[in-house]
């Protein structure tokens, strides 16, 4: 009998373990084709996430180096158009001579990082950019052709047909270096390149060659977008599931999120949340739905962290790939937000900064400016005439020369040459 029982109870646990491997196998299974129904049988939505500029800088006003190469000019006005759209001013060459001009700098087109620093407290917060084209190169190619097999499904039979192409190539290559003209930093040139295809193809004779004109405009596209990128915050969209079971309410939610309802798509999956929770028969199903729309409604609304919040009790109810994938989505706009809030802070910090600069120099440059109450002043202290007219000469002045002031000047015992050489400083 102990034998028997022995044996008995050995095949019991072998029957055991298999029936335990099934079941978790089956467990497996049925949550994964769960989790694919749901991917099957909910609609996505789009949510839009914000990149920070990719140099990290916030900038008003631009300046372009001269560029070199073929298709430069080309380039600089795409790129300016792109600009000017954004609202960034762009600073003429010729303008920007002027300006710097009144502030006696000398501008040769190289800056170092001390001089970047000077421009950029005298025009403000701003970058300059410099542009070489290492290569920009058309390729045409009119003799190519390429043997193609073709079926007749009527005769069931195979033809070989001889396809003549045309092709035209773009090759475009160009360094973009940048300097940030208000903490002197110079970043390293970005080299971007770019090789667009445009071909036509014919059965009967050659087939004309694509416009070359076309084809590069496509690479000049490519280019301002990247470079685009690199000074403005750019936007993608990812497509991200929404519930929309009938119970729970969940549907009439999403309606008023597919009509553009935020506000009330966002009233609603509280209340389908809170509905599911009180509800004591509500499957699991609909209550783990119900915590990941309110998850995404926050999601939708930058409100990260309380979104994650969401999709993970969502999780724990139901784990899969449905929320897991939206949380890591969650993350990642996260940590995008805060690399824009890094570059605003920067902006705001070194803006004052460059301010309080300028206003500085300003106060500086009015104490250090001559006014004919100094010229009274170093008269009645009897300085030498030269002395006087030296120092005229090495000074910032601001003059006053009206008739009422030459009588108060001569009055004042101020010689001849002096005021002769007021009228000519004013």
């Amino acid at each position: 009998m102990q034998k028997i029982f022995t044996k008995f109870n050995g095949l019991s646990l072998r029957r055991l373990k298999v029936l335990l491997v099934l079941l978790i196998s089956t467990g497996f299974i049925i949550n994964a084709s769960a989790q694919g129904f749901d991917a099957l049988s909910n609609p996505k939505i789009y949510v839009k996430l914000m990149h920070p500029p990719g140099l990290g800088l916030k900038i008003n006003k631009v300046i372009f180096n001269p560029a070199t190469g073929n298709c430069s000019d080309q380039i600089i006005d795409a790129m300016i158009s792109d600009f000017v759209s954004n609202n960034v001013e762009v600073i003429d060459r010729n303008n920007l001579q002027a300006i710097l001009a009144e502030h006696n700098f000398n501008f040769s087109g190289y800056v170092d990082k001390n001089s970047a620093v000077s421009i950029g407290k005298i025009i403000g917060p701003s970058a300059m950019i410099t542009v070489k084209v290492l290569r920009c190169q058309t390729e045409i190619k009119e003799n190519l052709y390429v043997d193609e097999k073709h079926r007749n499904y009527k005769t069931k039979t195979d033809s070989i047909a001889r396809a003549c192409i045309a092709r035209t190539t773009v090759y475009l290559k160009v360094s973009i270096q940048t300097t940030d003209l208000t903490t002197g930093r110079i970043f390293t040139a970005h080299v971007l390149e770019y090789s667009p295809v445009r071909e036509n193809k014919s059965y009967n004779g050659k087939p004309e060659c694509p416009s070359p004109f076309e084809v590069q405009a496509m690479a000049f596209n490519y280019l301002t977008s990247d470079v685009h990128r690199m000074f403005f915050s750019w936007s993608e969209y990812t497509d991200l599931y929404f519930m929309d079971d009938k119970n729970g309410g969940l549907k009439e939610a999403f309606k008023a999120l597919k009509a553009g309802d935020i506000a009330q798509a966002f009233e609603l999956s509280k209340k389908n949340l809170e509905k599911c929770k009180n509800t004591p028969d509500i499957k699991e199903k609909i209550l783990a739905h119900a915590y990941y729309n309110l998850g995404m409604m926050h999601f939708i609304q930058n409100e990260y962290d309380k979104a994650i919040e969401y999709f993970q009790e969502s999780q724990k109810i139901r784990p899969g790939k449905i929320a897991t994938e939206s949380i890591s989505e969650c993350n990642r706009a996260k940590a995008l937000s805060l690399e824009m809030q890094k570059v605003d802070v920067k902006a705001a910090i070194e803006i004052e900064k460059s301010n309080n600069q300028t206003q500085q120099a300003e106060k500086s440059q009015i104490a250090n400016t001559l006014i004919n109450a100094d010229i009274i002043l170093l008269t009645e202290k009897k300085l030498p005439t030269n002395l006087i007219i030296q120092k005229i000469k090495t000074s910032t002045c601001n003059f006053n020369t009206s008739t009422e002031e030459l009588i108060k000047l001569t009055n004042a015992g101020v010689s001849e040459a002096v005021i002769l050489l007021m009228m000519e400083k004013k």
